[in-house]
């Protein structure tokens, strides 16, 4: 195989990725804005409110969790980005957000898929998310004792 072979492969299959990439990111921005034009954000994120003050973050991360929760990671980086861009999440909620959806991320997908290998659903669900909470509330510990002895008003 030739250099320029490899190299038009190489251009071919980089726009196909971004093809894909934007077939995926453009819906979910759009669906965002209908959204907020209709204000289910607000329903949406009073049914989860539960969630996002027993992780300590900020309202405005709720729509970001649940997406990747229940979407996956990739979805939810896109949500996440949106957000940060638009200055709706502060660092800190960015980092939680990043921490807990990292060990309980696509509840669904994933867990489905390590269900059909023979992992207990059950199980995988508990022990996924009482993990990515402790780890949170851990960080976010340190994090706020860190941010408070730094700044002793």
């Amino acid at each position: 195989m030739s250099v320029g072979t490899l190299l038009l492969d190489s251009f071919v299959q980089s726009l196909h990725t971004l093809l894909f990439l934007i077939l995926i990111l453009l819906p979910i921005m759009v669906f965002i804005e209908y959204i907020r034009h209709f204000q289910w954000l607000e329903k949406i994120s009073s049914s989860f409110s539960w969630l996002t003050r027993l992780l300590t973050l900020s309202p405005h991360a709720s729509l970001p969790l649940i997406i990747g929760l229940f979407i996956g990671l990739f979805y939810g980086a896109a949500v996440i980005i949106e957000y940060a861009r638009e200055g709706l999440l502060s660092k800190r909620d960015l980092f939680l957000l990043g921490i807990f959806l990292a060990v309980n991320h696509s509840i669904v997908e994933d867990n489905l898929l390590l269900t059909a290998l023979g992992a207990n659903l059950g199980v995988l669900l508990v022990v996924r998310f009482i993990a990515a909470l402790l780890i949170t509330r851990a960080v976010a510990l340190v994090i706020d004792r860190k941010s408070l002895a730094s700044n002793p008003d």
